[in-house]
């Protein structure tokens, strides 16, 4: 009887052990995903609370931050939970200027301040190179190459690259066979385009006999195999981008129809698209176009695209033949795709699915914006997350991660008419009035940096220790750097 009653309480002794470590063990786990998804008891109301957590990271890196007054214990990268509201933050660092945003936090979001870049206080800047006269710069996208043209009636152009801490200087010159004979004493000149992506070539412009054109692929590491498209493929040109293919495809328009080139194998693709007014082309591969006015469809305008693989270009909508001020910008961000629209003064976002072949366009209504001005530059960001719109005076761009709308008035109007330029995939900058000034994408943290020269491009080296840019000096145009990383 004794043992009966023995094994009892040790069954029930047990159970209640047992039983106490599971509840501990649920108790524990509940408690800690609520601290993952950021909930927090509230003292004053007594209430459990979801909030968000917001993550710092600054170029240069070691920045303390304040936080709602609050000095955080970490310097950058580092991250805080917060409560679901407003929040002020301050970066510093000891001989830099600060930096500061307002940032709203969503529960059960992530806030990102991971683009923070910090000036010092004095730019320290270093003559590299004087040139007599210099007619362009154009930096290349991934921030190796700087293609320097002294003269703009010369074939030669000088390349920097400014991948080391010494730059290295090269000069190429397009030719003579990559060049149609002239047949008059008319001047000749010669514009950069663009680069190619993978920054191996060169897109030429080249005018002579006072009205004809054609341009030139100039090839970086062998000149002797540049190819002039004009004449390779006995077409008259007025636009041509780079496309697949480290830039052996490229897209040219002839008149008013899109075609493809393939320079290896010397073809020309049928028309991809006719009636087109203008034309960009977005990852390479999908060409995104307006139409003119149509006589055989009522005189509408149509804004559409194509991309490789497709047997047709597809409309994405169709606008009243008057529309003016009609552009497209196609993105992606996070594998949603997003069509910004212009026309008149109305800026459109839609998001979605792009009619094709059977399938039937499903796009939403992102967000409808009324501009002040009808005659804007149309662009979406690298990275997908902004839309922007751009006239002399200044820029707006939406954030599809924020949902909201910013207007940045540059400190002097634009003398050069060019698209937003970009230092990486949040900061902007602008040459207007010969400085070099950085914008973060929202207009915020205005930076004066040095002087430079407006329409001559400048680029930020890899590791992000110094600014190249061109000044002009009382000896001519002088190659220059700032250092924005003290140490």
């Amino acid at each position: 009887m004794y043992q009966q009653k023995s094994k009892r309480r040790q069954l029930l002794a047990r159970t209640f052990v047992y039983s106490f470590m599971t509840l501990s063990v649920i108790t524990i786990v509940v408690v800690l995903m609520l601290v993952i998804l950021g909930y927090s008891f509230n003292r004053q109301d007594g209430r459990l609370e979801q909030g968000g957590l917001l993550q710092f990271s600054s170029i240069p890196s070691g920045a303390s931050v304040t936080l709602d007054d609050s000095i955080q214990s970490s310097l950058t990268p580092s991250k805080a939970s917060v409560d679901a509201r407003s929040h002020s933050v301050i970066m510093k660092k000891a001989n830099y200027r600060s930096w500061q945003k307002t940032i709203s936090v969503t529960a059960g979001s992530i806030g990102w301040l991971s683009y923070a870049r910090l000036i010092p206080n004095d730019v320290a800047t270093e003559s590299l190179r004087t040139f007599p006269q210099v007619a362009a710069a154009v930096s290349s996208p991934d921030r190796k190459w700087m293609a320097i043209h002294e003269d703009g009636t010369s074939p030669t152009f000088s390349l920097v690259n400014i991948e080391s801490t010494t730059p290295r200087y090269t000069t190429m010159t397009i030719p003579s066979a990559s060049m149609t004979a002239a047949q008059t004493e008319a001047p000749q000149s010669f514009v950069i385009d663009s680069w190619s992506n993978n920054e191996n070539y060169l897109l030429i412009k080249r005018t002579y006999d006072t009205d004809k054109s054609e341009w030139i692929v100039l090839d970086r590491a062998d000149p002797q195999r540049s190819v002039n498209i004009t004449s390779t493929f006995a077409i008259n040109v007025s636009k041509v981008v780079f496309g697949e293919r480290g830039g052996r495809d490229l897209y040219v328009q002839t008149d008013d129809i899109v075609r493809r080139v393939n320079l290896d194998d010397k073809t020309l693709s049928n028309a991809l698209v006719a009636n087109v007014a203008e034309y960009a082309v977005y990852d390479q591969s999908t060409v995104v176009y307006v139409t003119a006015p149509d006589p055989s469809n009522d005189n509408q305008r149509s804004i559409g695209y194509i991309q490789q693989g497709m047997d047709q270009a597809e409309t994405i909508r169709l606008y009243p033949g008057e529309t003016t001020n009609l552009h497209v910008a196609l993105g992606e961000y996070f594998d949603k795709r997003y069509v910004a629209i212009t026309h008149g003064q109305s800026l459109e976002l839609l998001s979605g699915t792009l009619p094709r072949g059977n399938t039937k366009a499903d796009l939403r209504s992102e967000m409808s914006h009324t501009m002040k001005s009808a005659d804007v530059k149309l662009t979406m960001s690298r990275n997908g997350r902004f839309v922007l719109t751009q006239d002399s005076a200044g820029y707006s761009a939406y954030d599809i991660e924020l949902k909201k709308t910013d207007a940045t008035t540059f400190k002097s109007p634009a003398a050069v008419d060019r698209p937003l330029q970009w230092i990486d995939d949040y900061t902007i900058w602008s040459g207007s009035g010969d400085v070099l000034r950085f914008y973060d994408f929202d207009g915020a943290n205005q930076q004066d940096i040095m002087p430079i020269v407006e329409g001559l491009s400048v680029a930020v080296s890899g590791d992000n220790k110094y600014v190249y840019g061109l000044t002009r000096t009382d000896n001519g145009i002088v190659f220059q750097r700032g250092k924005l990383i003290l140490n």
